[in-house]
């Protein structure tokens, strides 16, 4: 009798096994998704369930970035209109607006000599980074080191602080300009030995050698090591340079946390352009970011390797070779560390041959846009999708935010309410694990019977928490232990299921009830 109660629970435990694993459905990031379609005069934020719950609406075009801040405010790049210089992802503009739509704040950097473009980044003190080129005339360019004549735009960083509802106080700033290297005439500026000197950007590489020179396109911050990095398109690579710096040590090779001023700190991608041996793994980069220290990955760089002309694209995690807090480790006569990507995905059909987002979310999946075609989707650690949504535009980011990010404090309860659910959806339990209380929330798309039950991990039911007809909507249920029934009050500390079930589809979870 003993041997068959045993073989019972077997197949009790088997079975709930069973229903467990063959109704999983992947986890998502839940939260809220932020996205701009490019050279467009629109910002949507849209839920899971990809329905938009709030849009604004802009006088000037842009799109090539927007952040959500945690006031709830805006900020976005724009485009201006009083410049020659008209390279890709032109802007000139960097604009704060208010939920309702209302512009608080717009600061405008551009001429016919400078002008912002591509990426921005809010700062913690509330300042912001932006990118912008600079023009040097082919006189210039020519006593620098470049070995023709032509006109050329490297970039410069500039930190902004924002003043009134149209100033702006240039509070730091650094220029490639001023870390510059060439072995072409020792007749010129900035002569040396080129492998001699990674903390330099070579001035003759790169194939155009005139206009966009570098062609940076993303930036980002890293708070902890007040650095940043920023990903080159035209010279595939990304670079780490130090932000604890002023702007006169930024100009030259000592000071800051990192002791080298605003010299390169680290570089990753493509070894030849500072004649180092090694594979080129850039072909064309975007969206060069830190993963934040909190999350998994913390302290990586993560990029968008457009992979320009070879059908597949790839998004590459490294772990940069740090030897102290501040600086990182190079062998003179060797490529910068690490051999190869920590982590990285990609997939059959994915492809964008220019732009490209990437950002790691707390749960450790990844946000992605294959920016070209519009189609935004979240990734596992195993690189199988968990969400996806096909906005059938040219979109160059999305960032995701969680439901209880401050800056979503202000989406309305009405904007809640009529975004209608597309998908069927079990949430794990929360808090987890829990006593007595903890609540459970789902999703139904449309109009069904819906159960959801509790199991033991024998596969006893212990309470049915659902059983009735429900609308499609958004619903949460508690279960209490202290409510059950007589005989159920005593459950003890271990590990329970609960399941949902509209017709044929069922999802089933795990959750742990500790006394």
């Amino acid at each position: 009798m003993k041997i068959f109660n045993k073989i019972k629970s077997r197949i009790k435990i088997f079975l709930l096994f069973f229903l467990l694993t063959t109704n999983i459905i992947p986890q998502t990031f839940d939260g809220y998704t932020l996205f701009c379609p490019n050279m467009s005069r629109y910002t949507y934020l849209i839920d899971m369930n990809n329905q938009i719950v709030h849009t604004w609406t802009h006088t000037k075009t842009g799109g090539y970035s927007c952040y959500l801040l945690e006031d709830g405010t805006l900020m976005r790049s724009a485009t201006s209109s009083n410049s020659q210089l008209n390279g890709g992802g032109a802007m000139g503009i960097v604009q704060k607006i208010a939920w309702n739509g209302t512009l608080l704040w717009e600061y405008t950097y551009s001429s016919n000599t400078y002008r912002t473009h591509h990426d921005i980044e809010p700062l913690p003190n509330g300042n912001v980074l932006l990118i912008a080129w600079e023009v040097k005339t082919a006189t210039q360019a020519v006593q620098a080191g470049l070995n023709h004549s032509a006109v050329i735009w490297p970039d410069h960083i500039i930190e902004v602080q924002p003043v009134g509802s149209t100033g702006g106080n240039i509070v730091w700033e650094w220029h490639f300009w001023d870390h510059l290297i060439q072995d072409y005439s020792s007749a010129k500026d900035n002569y040396g030995v080129v492998a001699d000197h990674p903390e330099l950007l070579d001035i003759n590489v790169g194939s155009g050698g005139q206009g966009d020179w570098t062609h940076i396109n993303g930036i980002s911050y890293n708070p902890t090591l007040d650095q940043i990095v920023i990903s080159s398109h035209e010279l595939d690579e990304i670079y780490v340079i130090d932000h604890s710096t002023t702007s006169l040590e930024a100009a030259g090779h000592t000071g800051g946390n990192s002791g080298k001023g605003g010299d390169i700190l680290y570089r990753w991608g493509s070894p030849s352009n500072y004649d180092a041996p090694g594979s080129q793994v850039f072909n064309v980069v975007h969206s060069s970011v830190w993963i934040p220290d909190s999350l998994d990955g913390g302290g990586d760089i993560m990029a968008f390797n457009n992979r320009e002309g070879q059908s597949t694209s790839i998004v590459q995690e490294i772990v940069p070779p740090r030897v102290d807090t501040y600086n990182y480790s190079w062998t003179s006569g060797n490529a910068y560390e690490p051999s190869s990507t920590f982590w990285s995905y990609t997939g059959s059909g994915f492809y964008s041959n220019h732009l490209g987002g990437c950002q790691r979310l707390p749960n450790g999946n990844t946000l992605i846009v294959e920016s070209t075609s519009g189609f935004l989707f979240e990734v596992n650690s195993a690189g199988s999708t968990v969400w996806s949504y096909n906005r059938g535009q040219e979109v160059v980011r999305a960032l995701r935010y969680a439901p209880n990010y401050p800056g979503l404090a202000v989406i309305s309860d009405v904007e809640k309410e009529n975004v209608i659910p597309t998908e069927f959806k079990l949430e794990q339990n929360y808090p987890n694990p829990f006593n007595p209380s903890t609540n459970i929330k789902y999703v139904i798309s449309s109009n069904a019977f819906v159960t959801l039950k509790v199991y033991d991990a024998l596969g006893n039911e212990v309470t049915t928490l659902v059983n009735e007809e429900k609308s499609a909507g958004n619903y949460d249920v508690s279960f209490d232990v202290s409510k059950l029934s007589a005989n159920t009050q005593g459950l003890s500390s271990g590990i329970y299921f609960y399941r949902l079930q509209t017709g044929d589809l069922s999802i089933t979870k795990k959750m742990t009830l500790v006394k």
